[in-house]
């Protein structure tokens, strides 16, 4: 795999970060109608586990962003991270121990990503105790 940058090439492009970064899909091999119901009493020991894999790539500094894949009506039990790792083989490597995976609830496929731009805000209340991001 290259690591170059397309855009980098282009002069547009040579302002743009071109961080390399790993989408890992986590998509459920049969979707669920509940997903909730189904993780809470089918699936509790590799929820627990996957919980902990999340607190555990968060702490190492490996995962960028991670959340489930649904919008305001619909959740088949699929999510998506972002994550951070040294190679494309050692993105597949942290994919493959995630325990949704392991289980053989989830199919997870890992693509490179490059983040070029981005635009968010981080507000801190300190006397609220509240970090707002958005």
């Amino acid at each position: 795999m290259s690591d170059i940058n397309p855009i980098e090439d282009h002069p547009a492009g040579q302002s743009t970060l071109g961080l390399q970064l790993y989408l890992v899909k986590m998509l459920a091999i049969t979707p669920f109608d509940d997903p909730i119901k189904s993780y809470m009493e089918d699936h509790r020991q590799a929820f627990d586990a996957h919980l902990e894999w999340l607190r555990q790539i968060e702490a190492d500094g490996t995962m960028f962003a991670s959340g489930v894949l649904k919008d305001e009506n619909n959740w088949d039990g699929s999510g998506m991270a972002i994550i951070r790792a040294n190679s494309f083989d050692e993105a597949v490597a942290i994919a493959e121990a995630e325990p949704f995976h392991a289980a053989g609830v989830r199919k997870n496929e890992v693509q490179g990503w490059v983040l070029n731009e981005a635009n968010f805000q981080i507000s801190l209340k300190l006397m609220n105790q509240e970090i707002l991001v958005g």
